[in-house]
């Protein structure tokens, strides 16, 4: 089996010597991994990420409830925007946990980090559920939020990277796209899932019932939910792809965050540009909508919510496919493709989303939807392919969530915030098209791998 040398991508840690890198025997192969473990490994961050995405993701259905009672004394307008503002302050703390966790990935294992995070997601998610609101204990309610919202942030620093990784690091070359786009099916489930159970709150209880107490209903849930992904993560082993270069290089699997920076500044603004284009795209369409239809179009809840389902569940059906065609066409292909889309499609959208029949309302949904399953097919694959094999927890856990906090995580607070100040619905069409030029720029810049090695990683 011939080897990957890593000098050949340009990267050569301090830490390691040039002869070293130059040895044919320096990278070692990964030991071959059987189909049946590599369904499990799949399986697993499957339901790993459903576990952690519908936990983190229910506060955002359940958005406009919070903000009555977390900041009862406030106007509509201002619950809504703290509320926003409370969901998107999780994201600033995403980078510290991909700082964090980072860290701990590439030193001591991808495994390790996602037995912390999924405990970490699924303690915070639960303890928001038990949560007195303002009426209780007054300005004590919203702070709490706030911390158990960045204890959220924290772990989802971690889990997002790791679980693409996890996957990437166990595929062969030639379907690491497919095998990847498993995890975001996950991760949309879980996003569905958290926008069915809101919904089915608004069929079986009053207005007042889910304001009182049914709100909470989802999060309590967290706690088993995070129990059965505990132990279906427990029986996995730690990345072949790690495990081989542990064990040659022992002080390249230390390598430190300036190895990072020194030999990968280029892919740290790359891998951003393509985050934010995927990840705004996410949090306005998948997130932000739901409560778009309530503050702006002023529809009930639970017609809000019922519009947004059949679109999601299209999502979710339609990643693997965008994948399975990626590794055929090229991510780089698939990815361009759909930011080209969203930035022609953005504005006549959101003009049927406000104008439009019910029927054209989930039309643009379906688009919308479309476009980010091109994008989300595709990310967890790119992504980890940039960063050399010593240095990609630290690189795609600090760009994935800087890019999150920055622009995605902050875009439902920012669009509902403009939409007050501006008056102009359309202002998050505007949002996504600017997303959508920033990706352009970060892909076509970028190199496709696609059916090669990732960066460090022996020839399979």
């Amino acid at each position: 089996m011939r080897t990957h040398n890593p000098m050949a991508d340009g990267f050569a840690p301090p830490s390691a010597s040039l002869s070293d890198w130059s040895s044919p025997h320096a990278a070692a192969a990964p030991r071959a991994v059987q189909s049946k473990e590599l369904n499990r490994v799949v399986l697993a961050s499957v339901v790993g990420s459903f576990v952690e995405w519908f936990e983190f993701s229910v506060y955002g259905y359940l958005a406009a409830v919070l903000g009555k009672v977390f900041f009862a004394t406030s106007s509509p307008t201002m619950q809504i925007t703290a509320s926003w503002a409370a969901f998107a302050i999780a994201f600033f703390a995403r980078p510290i946990g991909g700082i964090f966790f980072g860290s701990l990935g590439d030193k001591y294992g991808r495994k390790r980090v996602l037995t912390i995070t999924i405990i970490m997601m699924a303690i915070s998610t639960f303890l928001i559920g038990v949560l007195p609101g303002y009426a209780s204990i007054g300005i004590a309610a919203p702070l709490l939020l706030i911390v158990l919202r960045l204890m959220q942030g924290l772990s989802a620093g971690g889990e997002a990277s790791g679980a693409a990784i996890f996957v990437a690091e166990y595929c062969r070359d030639r379907n690491r796209t497919l095998l990847t786009s498993w995890v975001e099916v996950g991760c949309m489930a879980g996003f569905f899932f958290g926008a069915s159970v809101s919904a089915i709150l608004t069929m079986f209880f009053s207005a007042e019932q889910i304001l009182d107490w049914a709100w909470r209903i989802p999060f309590l849930i967290a706690l088993p939910l995070g129990a059965i992904g505990l132990y279906i993560r427990k029986y996995l082993e730690e990345t072949p792809t790690f495990m081989a270069m542990k064990q040659q290089h022992d002080a390249l699997a230390q390598a430190s965050w300036k190895v990072l920076f020194a030999t990968h500044k280029k892919e740290l603004f790359q891998s951003a540009g393509i985050i934010i284009v995927t990840n705004v795209t996410l949090f306005t369409v998948v997130t932000y909508i739901p409560t778009y239809f309530v503050s702006a179009l002023h529809v009930d809840v639970a017609t809000g919510l019922k519009l947004s389902l059949g679109p999601q569940l299209f999502l979710v059906v339609m990643i693997p496919i965008m994948g399975l065609l990626a590794d055929k066409l090229s991510r780089k292909t698939m990815m361009i493709a759909a930011s080209l889309a969203i930035a022609v499609l953005a504005v006549p959208c959101f003009h049927l989303l406000l104008e439009g029949s019910t029927a054209a309302k989930i039309l643009s949904l379906m688009v919308l939807n479309f476009c980010l399953a091109m994008l989300l097919g595709s990310i967890y694959s790119i992504i980890p392919s940039m960063f050399h094999t010593s240095v990609r927890f630290k690189g795609m856990a600090l760009s994935y969530n800087v890019a999150v906090a920055m622009f995605a995580g902050t875009a439902p607070m920012i669009n509902s915030w403009l939409i007050a100040r501006t008056g102009n619905p359309v202002v998050p069409a505007y949002y996504l098209i600017g997303a959508a030029i920033i990706g352009l720029i970060a892909l076509v810049s970028s190199r496709d791998r696609t059916g090669l090695p990732m960066h460090g990683d022996p020839v399979q």
